[in-house]
């Protein structure tokens, strides 16, 4: 196991490595709507006034049945995918298909693969917003119908299909242009290429960023989408030079092809605040909790980068053009702020570490700071939001919250199946406190077993990475 202190310089860059994934499906409904199957249901077992099972056993007890104990969890739990039109592979909102899939569908939830939802759920780390995760009687009810020989029950209509989530407001919609990507080639993008488009919004006022949406144009092609807001006219990181004139340079070094690359989160030398907006596969409707909102000012502009994978090489010669919703408000109770930590790729920049080859758990283990979140004359932060992200390699993460004693005190998130196929922001019910001397500490385990050299971390789909994203309220 490696420890490994991050560099407080590295905060912002780690972010411009966000992403190198396989192409992986994600629930979202068609372009552009929707997302991911619902939330937990508290249903079973609620069939009192829907008729009698009419199904019963050897023994004479009542058998499970579709219509009495499952489908109640289905539609309220499954169904936004797995209906007519929907983005699963086959429907359960009737009998008949939900009978033929009933094995395949208890396995997986039995295995917790689905409905998605990788962190965990049992109040044992965390207490989730929104949880998608079913309850353990929930699961067994389904198990328990698949073995009782899926019995149909009697037929209902009062289950209705919910409608598929969205925002409840649109203020803004912005889109990249139609751009065909090109593998970079190197180490760390053999298949790979990292884009970044600018984008006015014309704010004439500052505003409150409290959700998104992101509709990938060719979601084979594209891999992540960040929306980075700039200040045109402030200053960048390299001296004397403001952001507009940085980002002009970069665009003039490509005249023939739009945008400019950008492995440096908005480009090398462009001065950036935070990333409100992130997709990955199978990330759906983001909604910044507790009445916050990221600050966005007056003039700013927005830089999108694009992290196009053509690892499959049929999708050369192909096209995107990704489309973002936003919300935002006037004003919010509390401005809320984000950051990427990685402390896996941070040692790109220091001290490389490589993960051995050939061992099915290997693991890698970073901590930071929570002084780094807390506001000079504050006694405290409040931690609102986890995102997990890892590469093929992932097998799980674990972030906690860490006393001066090195006791901890929180559990940030445990991701005990990592899937790159389904990435989400996960908001807490209640945040947790990040108080001054506390540290975060996050575990990252690999499974090398199925490369044929040692795994360093990096922006490639090859390359590996041990990131926690963080959204916090002051």
């Amino acid at each position: 196991m490696h420890h490994h202190p991050r560099t407080p310089s590295l905060a912002i860059p780690a972010l411009a490595a966000l992403f190198a994934l396989a192409a992986a499906t994600a629930c979202k409904g068609e372009d552009p709507s929707g997302d991911d199957e619902a939330g937990e249901s508290d249903t079973h077992g609620d069939h009192g006034d829907h008729g009698d099972h009419g199904d019963h056993g050897d023994t004479g007890e009542a058998l499970v049945t579709f219509w009495q104990d499952v489908a109640p969890i289905y539609y309220e739990s499954c169904v936004s995918c797995h209906r007519e039109g929907g983005i699963g592979p086959f429907v359960l909102d009737d009998y008949a298909t939900a009978s033929t899939w009933a094995a395949a569908s208890a396995h997986a939830v039995d295995n917790r693969v689905m409905p998605p939802w990788l962190v965990t759920s049992d109040g044992s780390c965390g207490e989730w917003a929104d949880s998608r995760a079913l309850d353990q009687e929930q699961i067994d009810t389904i198990l328990a119908w698949v073995e009782d020989g899926t019995p149909e029950g009697t037929p209902r209509d009062d289950l209705s299909v919910p409608e598929l989530p969205g925002l409840d407001v649109v203020s803004d919609e912005v889109h990249t242009p139609e751009f065909i990507p090109e593998p970079e080639g190197g180490v760390f993008s053999e298949f790979d290429e990292y884009r970044c488009f600018l984008i006015d919004p014309e704010l004439d006022a500052d505003t409150f960023m409290t959700g998104y949406e992101v509709f990938p144009g060719n979601e084979a092609l594209v891999h992540h989408a960040l929306l980075i807001p700039v200040s045109p006219e402030g200053e960048s990181d390299i001296p004397g030079m403001s952001n507009a004139e940085v980002m002009t340079a970069l665009d003039e070094e490509s005249p023939d092809r739009l945008g400019w690359p950008c492995f440096g989160l908005a480009g090398e030398g462009v001065a950036a605040e935070g990333v409100p907006v992130t997709w990955a596969p199978g990330q759906g409707v983001v909604e910044f909790p507790d009445d916050s909102g990221y600050r966005v000012g007056a003039g700013d502009q927005y830089v999108v980068q694009m992290h196009y994978n053509m690892a499959n090489t049929a999708l050369i010669g192909q096209s995107d053009s990704t489309a973002i919703r936003l919300r935002y408000a006037d004003e919010v109770a509390k401005q809320g702020y984000f950051d990427v930590p990685d402390g896996f790729l941070d040692t790109l920049f220091e001290d490389p570490v490589a993960l051995p080859v050939g061992e099915d758990a290997v693991s890698f283990t970073w901590e930071v700071p929570t002084d780094w979140y807390i506001a000079p004359g504050s006694e405290q932060t409040q931690l609102w939001g986890f995102f997990p992200h890892m590469h093929d390699y992932g097998v799980s993460l674990t972030a906690r919250i860490l006393d001066p004693e090195g006791q901890e005190v929180a559990c940030v998130g445990d991701v005990p199946r990592w899937d790159f196929g389904w990435q989400l922001y996960y908001f807490y019910e209640q945040p947790i406190a990040l108080l001054p001397g506390h540290r975060i500490e996050v575990t990252c385990t690999y499974d090398t077993t199925g490369s044929p050299e040692p795994i360093y971390p990096g922006w490639g789909t090859h390359n590996e990475m041990c990131l926690a994203g963080l959204y916090f309220v002051p």
